[in-house]
């Protein structure tokens, strides 16, 4: 029979309870959770500028290919997908005007699922026609 772990610990202090650890206060900089993750760390993030540039780009590039795809095609199915970028775009404009964290987060979040559906079925209508 085992008896590991029975007894007193080996590194307790003498005059210390059995089992009492030393507790170190969190500093201010320590994220906990994953809603504090969100608003120290992504929410800033999502205000930068540059990356609502780089998403309207990216969102007018795959606009441009669905456009493209439909005369090398000659089938209106890769149109599919551009209501899906126009309802990112859409998002990601009122992403630059979001006023709280909130609003930032849940126009984010429908920007990101927009357009990653219409990529999504970018492929599928791909598959379809050819």
């Amino acid at each position: 029979m085992s008896t590991e772990g029975a007894g007193p610990r080996q590194d307790a202090e003498a005059g210390s309870p059995a089992g009492s650890d030393n507790v170190v206060p969190a500093s201010n900089g320590d994220v906990h959770g994953i809603s504090d993750l969100i608003y120290r760390i992504i929410t800033p993030f999502l205000r930068h500028a540059t990356l609502h540039r780089v998403g309207f780009i990216v969102l007018v590039a795959l606009a441009g290919v669905c456009v493209l795809a439909t005369g090398v095609r000659l089938s209106a199915l890769p149109l599919v997908p551009i209501p899906l970028f126009a309802v990112a775009g859409y998002a990601l404009r009122r992403v630059r005007s979001a006023g709280g964290d909130r609003s930032l987060l849940v126009w984010s979040s429908l920007c990101f699922a927009a357009a990653a559906i219409g990529f999504w079925l970018m492929s599928v209508m791909g598959r379809w026609v050819s």
